[in-house]
């Protein structure tokens, strides 16, 4: 019997559901003459027996007992599911390397035009470098005679515990010296560094991108040969006389996300998740169920009939917000982490921490404000590519290629963080951005409040004729709702202002400039 199942800690998942009855009806075999069976369920564990039922209600109320691998209790025999498991953990863990070097250099996709399968892996291999290594690698033992890990598949589950445990890097390094000089014949990386490096021909890496310690600009694509900003002409570098490697002022480091979303598909367990917000619709009109049952999402597909037509099209969801990556140690240090929620997966899968994809990691002692801008620039033409001509990516459910393509359709953020995003500004007399410039605010003593609540109200309320609130009766409408058409004109009409927190860029500066 498939044990999947009882990992999954969500109890209204439908795989938990169906694996709890299927347990229950297996443990009627195993009942004792008052026809009950051992309860593995995380309050009973296997002390208690109670009847079949109740234990398929104890497991999906309470959970599985996860330390009960071997359903001794339950007829399973020890030596048969040892066998079984070591060949599923093998499978998995050659599924899962194949997985990773289909995505990457795209084995095992059906090429237009190419028939040999070999022959389109090898002409894939030769544009990569080190590509013949990482398939040699996988297929190498990890020392003579070893037939549980290849050298490829002991690295990659390596930096799986390193993660999973949250190890030190200097922890990791002691461990892998240790390996390698307990075990010469073992083809180890020495340092984590090496092992890091190793991997990131997989699209495992980061990319580090210099930027101005003023928020100005990035030292990147048309700026990455520049040693001084462009804008406010700030030194790149922390010390310019340093002639051996120069440390930057400022580093974005940016997570792409393409190579990521491709191998979604190419894993066979999440490219069926893909699909699921096409297929497992509410069937009932005015049922809010999942984003995909609402309004907008009908509205957007409505006017992108070609991108909705593609179920396996990826739609995003971007929020970002301040943390103190030092907890209450140090509080002069904050970073703005971006991260991509992916929409198209079930509702119980959407919202886990290890299927958020972290874009950005901004860094700075300030928040970025306006100037988050500057950050987001990479993100933002990545998102373009996906949005007008899309990826080639291979599909591992229909074991065919398709053009994968990507929007973004929400941002969730706090208050500030909206401010920082759209541009609107969150302060002030006009810090409503649905009112607009029809804001009801006053000035009461030292504080900004927004009174004349009661415009909301349908024309013929009762409470719009009380006098108990103001004073006044309450006859004006509601404040007509702002298209993005008229965002566009509002903006036709707002002077340009550089990014960057310096002199060169304030607005006195920048208001007399466009006055000239």
């Amino acid at each position: 019997m498939d044990k999947i199942w009882t990992k999954i800690t969500n109890k209204v998942d439908p795989k938990c559901m169906k694996g709890a009855i299927a347990f229950a009806e297996m443990a009627k075999g195993c009942i004792d003459s008052e026809g009950r069976t051992h309860c593995p369920c995380k309050t009973c564990l296997n002390v208690r027996k109670h009847a079949p039922d109740v234990v398929c209600n104890h497991i999906i109320h309470h959970g599985f007992q996860q330390s009960y691998k071997i359903w001794t209790f339950h007829g399973e025999s020890r030596k048969a599911n040892e066998k079984n498991e070591h060949d599923e953990s093998d499978n998995e863990s050659n599924d899962g390397v194949d997985a990773l070097l289909g995505d990457a250099f795209h084995v095992g996709a059906e090429t237009k035009g190419v028939d040999d399968s070999d022959e389109a892996e090898s002409s894939n291999r030769s544009t990569n470098p080190n590509v013949d290594k990482l398939f040699a690698d996988m297929e190498k033992p990890l020392f003579p005679g070893c037939e549980n890990f290849s050298v490829l598949g002991f690295i990659l589950r390596l930096m799986h515990v390193k993660a999973t445990c949250k190890m030190t890097n200097v922890s990791m390094d002691m461990i892998l010296k240790l390996l390698s000089e307990a075990f010469r014949d073992t083809i180890i990386r020495k340092t984590h560094y090496e092992a890091k490096k190793y991997l990131r021909t997989l699209g495992l890496g980061y990319e580090s991108i210099h930027a101005c310690k003023n928020d100005c600009a990035l030292f990147w694509k048309e700026n990455s040969e520049l040693q001084s900003c462009p804008v406010c002409g700030a030194s790149r570098w922390v010390d310019d006389r340093m002639h051996k490697k120069k440390i930057p002022t400022k580093v974005l480091r940016y997570f792409p996300i393409t190579s990521r979303l491709k191998r979604l598909y190419a894993s066979r367990y999440t490219a069926k998740d893909m699909q699921w917000h096409t297929y497992n619709k509410s069937k009932e009109d005015g049922v809010l169920r999942y984003p995909a049952d609402g309004k907008a999402w009908k509205h957007f597909n409505t006017i992108y009939p070609d991108f909705a037509k593609e179920p396996r099209n990826v739609r995003l969801g971007l929020a970002s917000d301040d943390f103190n990556p030092f907890g209450t140690m140090s509080t002069s240090y904050i970073m703005w982490p971006v991260v991509l929620i992916l929409y198209n997966l079930p509702t119980w899968k959407s919202l886990i921490d290890a299927l958020f994809m972290m874009a950005l990691l901004i860094p700075g002692k300030d928040s970025p404000g306006k100037d988050i801008d500057v950050y987001l620039r990479p993100l933002v033409d990545e998102l373009k590519v996906l949005w007008e001509k899309g990826i080639e990516t291979y599909d591992s459910e229909s074991g065919r290629t398709f053009n994968m393509r990507a929007t973004l359709m929400w941002t969730i953020n706090d208050f500030p963080a909206y401010g920082y995003l759209s541009g609107w500004s969150t302060s002030g007399y006009m810090a409503c951005p649905t009112c607009n410039k029809d804001a009801s605010s006053i000035r009461i003593r030292k504080k900004i409040a927004y009174v004349g609540h009661r415009r909301f109200l349908p024309p013929d309320h009762p409470w719009r004729n009380a006098r108990d609130f103001n004073g006044k009766k309450e006859s004006r409408i509601a404040p007509k709702h702002i298209s993005g058409e008229d965002c566009l004109r509002q903006l036709e009409n707002v002077p340009y202002f550089p990014h960057g927190k310096n002199s060169l860029t304030s607005a006195k500066n920048v208001e007399g400039a466009n006055a000239s």
